[in-house]
């Protein structure tokens, strides 16, 4: 991993809630409280080269695990503190996925953190996480990546480093069968097992973001805001969302199609995106 300056500031804040649990919303209040915050939106402006990384802490972290990618040999030991503070060094608190992944790690290399868990009805976050996921991870996302250059040093966003990640992360929680339920009901009920097994009670929030501010500040110690607490993400909005950045890398696709194969393959990739659209 690149070298990079001394952390800024330090990890305060591990909110380690499932993606689909309001973190987009906790993301957004943890700004607002004066925090840098991650979540996997963060990756859509991050530095360039950061996909790779996350893939990178992923496989070493997960190698050998039967639906992980495949690799000979990691390419990097498993990510310690000395990993996130590069990675992660200008931030000082951390939401969603990919973070999530790395729960122990994370907890153990920054233990002054306090800990937010966001909590969800376990089957209305079965449906949304799995509608959000499948809608990423459809043929028209994987057909549009392959005309990117894998992990381009130029720009900070590309669809393919964002679908490695989410390929990853959901074949991980269903055990490679995207359409087992079970399996991601587990994967939920294990991830909140592991996390209240860990930490303390007294450094942790379990926080319903119905209930607004009030107990998520009082953990904080941090003063009320003068503004409603965010409601932001709903699964509409962030699929209308991700349409936007799949158009944005579409009209990079159709360009590289253009320059190498020509016109009649960059015809068949507009149609093609087109008919999706419709």
């Amino acid at each position: 991993m690149p070298s990079s300056p001394t952390r800024p500031q330090e990890m305060q804040v591990l909110a380690l809630g499932m993606s689909r649990t309001a973190t987009y919303s906790l993301y957004t209040a943890l700004n607002t409280l004066g925090y840098k915050a991650h979540h996997m939106a963060e990756l859509k402006n991050t530095l360039p080269g950061t996909h790779a990384l996350w893939v990178e802490a992923l496989t070493a972290k997960y190698h050998g695990h039967p639906h992980c990618p495949k690799t000979a040999n990691p390419s990097h030991a498993p990510y310690g503190k000395a990993e996130f503070d590069k990675l992660l060094s200008n931030y000082s608190a951390v939401t969603d996925i990919p973070c999530i992944m790395f729960t122990e790690e994370l907890l153990a290399a920054y233990p002054d953190a306090k800990v937010l868990l966001t909590t969800r009805n376990e089957d209305t976050w079965l449906k949304s996480v799995s509608t959000l996921f499948t809608t990423l991870l459809s043929w028209h996302w994987s057909f549009v990546s392959r005309y990117e250059p894998r992990y381009p040093a130029d720009t900070p966003f590309h669809v393919r480093g964002y679908i490695d990640i989410l390929h990853i992360v959901w074949n991980l929680w269903t055990g490679g069968n995207w359409h087992d339920e079970e399996a991601l009901r587990q994967t939920y009920r294990k991830h909140y097992a592991l996390v209240r097994s860990l930490v303390p009670k007294e450094r942790l929030l379990e926080f319903d973001p119905r209930v607004g501010w009030e107990p998520l500040c009082r953990h904080l110690g941090k003063e009320v805001p003068d503004v409603p607490y965010p409601n932001l993400n709903d699964l509409p909005f962030t699929i209308w969302f991700h349409e936007q950045l799949w158009w944005a890398a579409a009209r990079k696709a159709v360009v590289s199609v253009a320059l190498t194969w020509g016109v009649p393959v960059l015809g068949a990739v507009v149609a093609a995106g087109w008919y999706w659209y419709l």
